[in-house]
């Protein structure tokens, strides 16, 4: 799966994200992980099965009629990687081959995907002329972004009319960090807005806001450093969320940093985040520690608090990843092992 670093599910790919815990000199401030965090889900009744049958979905998103669309990716080439296209009362669709593809969005008439192409190597490729089973145009918009061991993940656009991407770190220790970059749809290079990240997978925008997930290091033992939820305004100056050197110990190591809106425990494996109201919906993987065992869940968020519940525990370890609020204001998940899109109420 693109972007991820840790174990997924058994015998299926290696995944995940790994991220740091900042910390220190900001005002933002920072949200702990609290006992309400893993206690029994009090928010989701369950959810209804939108499509079945399908294999190793990542990412989603609805077009202006509210058609569904979603990534398919593994570690490796295989036949289902690209685009699939979901009609209504219809079965899937597999409208783009050949991609590694992991986040996706729509501007107007056009699908941006972001996808990895070579190992360390991603790119930004822009689809035209949906006929209803494949699209006449296909051009790169972005090419040669560097990326590690963490690659590309989500893709969004901001209340700028740019769209953002997150763009993975060489590895969990050293080398350069993650970053997240901006670029206008239709031209120019991308700028750098936020550094200091592991993986970066997850991006939505909760009004000027941007949310991005990241993950800890897993060179620290089972239970530290803790997951986060960042937030900055992108219209503002850099943001350096500390990777690798500040992974939440504090001192010079952190001087400077900006410290997560919320924790979350350790090895959980933020991937994806989808907002509704004051509401982010934070998808967790799933950690591959067996001594603590966290995440495979979606964790509500209250964005004026910064506390946090368990909306919903997967009955399936490593399947949770992708999320999007659809045209009909519920939630969206993509069950990766599963091999299923889901539905909340929400």
């Amino acid at each position: 799966m693109p972007g991820m670093k840790r174990a997924v599910a058994a015998g299926a790919v290696v995944a995940a994200m790994a991220g740091l815990a900042s910390c220190s000199q900001s005002s933002a401030p920072s949200h702990s992980a609290t006992p309400a965090a893993t206690t029994v889900p009090r928010h989701a009744p369950g959810p209804a099965v939108v499509v079945s049958g399908l294999r190793f979905p990542v990412n989603l998103t609805f077009d202006s009629r509210g058609g569904l669309w979603f990534t398919s990716s593994a570690r490796g080439h295989n036949p289902t990687d690209g685009v699939w296209y979901v009609p209504s009362g219809g079965r899937p669709r597999h409208v783009v081959t050949g991609l590694a593809a992991a986040g996706l969005a729509w501007v107007g008439n056009s699908l941006y995907v972001a996808s990895t192409t070579t190992p360390g190597t991603g790119e930004i490729t822009v689809l035209q002329g949906f006929n209803g089973s494949r699209f006449t145009s296909q051009r790169v918009r972005l090419s040669g972004l560097t990326v590690g061991e963490h690659t590309i993940g989500s893709i969004v656009m901001g209340p700028d009319r740019h769209l953002y991407i997150g763009a993975g770190a060489m590895n969990d220790r050293s080398g350069p960090p993650g970053r997240v970059l901006s670029f206008a749809p239709e031209g120019g290079s991308p700028v750098v807005k936020a550094t200091g990240l592991t993986s970066g997978f997850g991006l939505a925008f909760y009004g000027r806001l941007l949310l991005v997930t990241d993950s800890g290091r897993d060179d620290l033992g089972p239970f530290r450093p803790p997951e986060k939820l960042n937030e900055f305004n992108p219209a503002g100056p850099v943001v350096n969320f500390g990777a690798p050197e500040c992974y939440g110990q504090g001192g010079t190591a952190c001087a400077g940093t900006r410290p997560p809106l919320v924790k979350f425990g350790a090895h959980a494996t933020p991937t994806a985040v989808a907002v509704r109201g004051d509401v982010a919906y934070v998808v967790e993987n799933g950690s591959s520690f067996p001594q603590n065992p966290t995440g495979s869940d979606i964790q509500r968020v209250d964005l004026r608090t910064g506390q946090h519940t368990v909306f919903w525990r997967s009955p399936v370890k490593h399947d949770p990843v992708g999320a999007a609020i659809g045209p009909d204001g519920n939630l969206y998940l993509t069950l990766f092992a599963s091999g299923e899109i889901v539905r909340f109420t929400v």
